[in-house]
């Protein structure tokens, strides 16, 4: 019954992080030199490795957040090529990136809601 929130969970998590990564991209659109970032899916980078990331400086920078692990790895997009300035950020293919993202994560909260509704009406015993 529990089994769908799990992945549904990773899934949000992950496109909350990409669109944090493509914002951030559309910030810098001015800054000479800027290389573009993205995010790729990680799957359970953790249980694959068998073991857990650790600063082993305090001068190293906290990795995640409250919400949970990180789901993705962050990997330079230079793929739009470079202006007269450097900078490699193209307002469209960003922007374009945004949009995609944004509808799955629509899409995905969608799936949650209902999985959500089922199991309230479960817990109900059939009881709205």
């Amino acid at each position: 019954m529990f089994a769908s929130i799990g992945p549904l969970n990773s899934a949000m998590g992950y496109h909350l992080e990409r669109h944090n990564v493509l914002s951030s991209n559309l910030a810098h659109v001015d800054t000479p030199g800027y290389r573009p970032k993205d995010l790729s899916r990680v799957e359970g980078f953790d249980s694959v490795l068998g073991v857990a990331l650790r600063r082993t400086s305090e001068r190293h920078m906290v990795g995640g957040d409250a919400a949970g692990p990180t789901v993705g790895r962050v990997f330079d997009d230079s793929t739009a090529g470079a202006g007269n300035d450097g900078n490699y950020v193209s307002i469209d293919r960003e922007a374009s990136k945004v949009a995609a993202n944004h509808l799955r994560y629509d899409v995905i909260s969608t799936i949650v809601q209902a999985e959500l509704r089922q199991l309230r009406f479960a817990a109900g015993d059939g009881r709205g």
